[in-house]
């Protein structure tokens, strides 16, 4: 111990001692002092409550009495330095003048001061009997480090109650940061403090990477927030996880976006706090924008119509767009889609397939517009109807071909030209469906039928087999195509004899197609203005099929079949209901099935008539009176989009992995002479003769080298062209090649080029 310390306590001088330390000596100091016999009086125990400041003329009482009992009378006060210091320069003055004079008898007493080393030295240079009666000494090192956060009372956060507590705790400790609440004022404080006055405020005292603006929440939400993190060892980042929020931006945004709940809101924080690094290009731009949580969900849905299809950065945020928005419900996807038909030229470019009503609204905006490629992208199942399907079914194949695809558009377009009408009465003159087999026929020569499951999807036409052939595809499955005819009228009391017959355990009639066509209870009503005008009905037709498809592939999985057949009655007509033609012929019957139809009647002479099983059937786009019209598809009659069916057999292929290489790519090339010469690998063909290339409506046979290496000569192709063609096997569609081929010359002057160096 210092000598000077030593003669004090050995030596009654009658008035305190005065000892300045620092944070580095005063634990040292304090336990020496302890161990030889000095009891400690601490400051704090003055505070009459817990956050009041000490009584300072009771501890003068306390030191002035000190020495009652000679056997302890040595004392050191600590707490009174860090006390003074919290009042400031001026009270810490006079205190300690007042504190050096102070008489104690016999008694000694230390007064170890932290936090005002110059406020005391500025006092002991003015009055140098301090030095002179051995009563002051300074530690070399007397800096400190004490810094304190005072938070509201009101906040129930912080770890110590009140100003008495705080000392006690300095008094104790050789902690240098403390946090604390109390009522007092600390405006002339020498030791740093930091004021907190409410909850938001904290959360940003306690954790530092805390950077989410006061404006995106409310008191009442920051408070909140400040109790969970106080749960949560004061870390938000554990407050994050106890909520799993990085899980819920993949599997539950809808969840965590669209309620008034606490973690809704904090959900908002979350991504405020990590919008450097969300991966969704589309909710960064969304989330910097977004000034309060009550207008995130509508911002996610709406900001894309601030951007233009045209901006490169449109297909990204798009794509992430539609991902965020997955599982929005219908009630919330009609606020995005009523604003964006704002500008109704861009309004196709930012809808998606994701919900019923933007699906309907595409096939809307077509009907008005026409069609988009963008459809490719927005919408995939509606793009694999629309395209072109080629028929195989001998002669009349490209006759079916061109009509369809003409149909089709127009089905969308919602509209009737005067060419298409022109077409489907040339049709009904020539028959030229008589070629095709019936369709019980090709059921009935269905091999193994005790294996097979039999699908009748009432009303289905061939107008779907390019959606189909897609959905087939797109399921691995392996599938045959008979493009049949229904006997007439094309009413399902005259053509369903195939299934009436087959094996009542093996069979099933999907009659939803059929009630969206036609019938009250498919919900679609055609009108001549509203949504009604327009064929949104087709986007419940598409759900119909490709469920059916989806039965199948789960039935031949399980192994309950071996064959899948999807068959129909007959087809239906969409334009016969928009041409909305009544014949007022004289009749003697009235028009059946929408008046496409009617019983035979004498003296016939109806342009455009079929007399078959007893009825008048018309083959073009009229109907007779006396029969209700039709919802918004028409069948009964004789077009070709109600005569032609498809029967469809599905099996299970072998392998679905099928691995398709072109093995010239690097080398195709176009001859004037030959065509270009297309080398293909196939891992696995189940029909090696019935290889083919499909380029538009031209069909290219394949030549087997071996099972699995064919050689295709497209001998039309004889100049350079890029191209997509369709690879089949069967009838099964069962890769997409890209071909890039370049000209003869193109060569020629490649190989000439690479003799030279330039």
């Amino acid at each position: 111990m210092n000598n000077t310390v030593e003669n004090y306590l050995n030596t009654a001088k009658g008035l305190p001692f005065f000892y300045v330390v620092g944070d580095k000596d005063y634990r040292d100091t304090l336990e020496e002092l302890v161990q030889r016999d000095v009891k400690k009086i601490s400051v704090s125990d003055f505070c009459p409550k817990d956050d009041k400041f000490p009584d300072i003329d009771e501890l003068i009482d306390t030191i002035r009495t000190g020495d009652v009992d000679f056997r302890e009378n040595k004392y050191v006060v600590v707490g009174l330095g860090e006390y003074l210091a919290f009042r400031g320069v001026d009270e810490a003055v006079s205190e300690i003048n007042r504190l050096k004079n102070v008489t104690l008898g016999n008694a000694r007493v230390i007064l170890l001061l932290r936090s005002i080393p110059s406020q005391v030295k500025s006092i002991v240079s003015s009055d140098i009997r301090l030095v002179q009666q051995g009563r002051f000494l300074a530690s070399d090192d007397c800096s400190f480090e004490i810094s304190v956060t005072k938070y509201s009372p009101e906040l129930s956060f912080a770890p110590i109650k009140g100003f008495k507590n705080l000392l006690k705790s300095i008094e104790k400790s050789d902690v240098t940061s403390y946090q604390f609440s109390s009522n007092l004022l600390f405006s002339n404080s020498l030791i740093p403090m930091t004021e907190i006055s409410d909850c938001y405020l904290a959360l940003k005292q306690i954790n530092k990477d805390f950077c989410v603006e006061r404006k995106y929440g409310t008191e009442v939400q920051w408070k909140q927030l400040l109790d969970e993190v106080t749960k949560c060892s004061n870390s938000i980042n554990k407050l994050f996880q106890k909520y799993r929020l990085d899980e819920a931006l993949e599997s539950e945004f809808y969840n965590v976006i669209s309620g008034c709940e606490f973690k809704n809101w904090l959900f908002f924080i979350y991504l405020k706090m990590h919008i450097a690094v969300i991966g969704s290009e589309y909710l960064r731009f969304v989330i910097e924008k977004t000034e309060s949580y009550e207008d995130l969900k509508d911002n996610i849905l709406k900001f894309i119509v601030n951007i233009k299809p045209s901006a490169s950065s449109f297909e990204k945020m798009y794509s992430d767009r539609k991902k965020l928005v997955r599982d929005f419900p219908e009630s919330d996807i009609a606020i995005f889609v009523q604003e964006n038909s704002i500008i109704t030229n861009e309004e196709i470019y930012r809808l998606t397939d994701n919900t019923a009503l933007e699906r309907r609204r595409i096939i809307r905006w077509i009907a008005q517009n026409g069609w988009n490629d963008v459809v490719d992208k927005i919408y995939p199942a509606l793009a694999a109807y629309h395209k072109k399907y080629v028929f195989d079914c001998g002669k009349i194949s490209a006759d079916l071909t061109s009509y369809f695809e003409q149909y089709k558009t127009l089905k969308l377009e919602n509209h009737v030209t005067d060419d298409f009408l022109s077409l489907v009465e040339e049709n009904g003159e020539s028959l030229k469906y008589l070629k095709l087999e019936t369709r019980n026929n090709v059921v009935n020569a269905i091999s193994d039928k005790n294996s097979a499951y039999l699908y009748w999807i009432d009303a289905l036409g061939v107008e779907y087999m390019a959606y189909i052939t897609e959905l087939v595809r797109s399921k691995g499955l392996s599938m045959r195509v008979d493009i049949a005819r229904a006997d007439l009228p094309t009413i399902t009391s005259i053509n369903s004899d195939f299934y009436n017959q087959w094996n009542k355990n093996k069979r099933y009639k999907e009659e939803r197609l059929d009630n969206i066509k036609h019938k009250e209870k498919g919900g679609y009503h055609y009108t001549q203005d509203g949504e009604g005008h327009y064929p949104i009905h087709l986007e419940s037709e598409l759900g119909v099929i490709k469920e059916a498809v989806d039965i199948a592939a789960t039935k031949l999985a399980l192994h309950e079949c071996s064959k899948f057949v999807i068959a129909s009655d007959h087809g239906a007509s969409r334009l016969a209901v928009i041409y909305g033609k009544e014949e007022k012929y004289k009749t003697d019957t009235q028009g059946e099935h929408s008046g496409r139809c009617c019983k035979r009647f004498d003296g016939c002479d109806v342009k455009n008539s079929i007399d078959e099983n007893g009825f008048i059937v018309l083959s073009d786009y009229g109907r007779f009176s006396g029969s209700r019209k039709s919802n918004v598809e028409v069948h009964g009659g004789a077009s070709l989009e109600e005569v032609v069916v498809p029967v469809i057999t599905l099996t299970l292929r072998k392998n679905n992995n099928i691995d398709i290489r072109i093995l010239n790519s690097d080398d195709l090339y176009a001859d004037r002479k030959i065509g270009t010469i297309l080398r293909l690998y196939i891992s696995d063909v189940e029909n090696v003769g019935n290889v083919r290339v499909r380029i538009g409506e031209n069909q290219y046979a394949a030549i087997a080298e071996d099972n699995s290496h064919f050689v295709v000569t497209l001998s039309d192709i004889r100049r350079s062209k890029k191209c997509q063609a369709e690879l089949f096997d069967g009838d099964d569609l069962i890769g997409n090649l890209d071909l890039d081929i370049h000209g003869k010359s193109g060569n020629v002057d490649k190989s000439f080029d690479s003799e030279f160096d330039f």
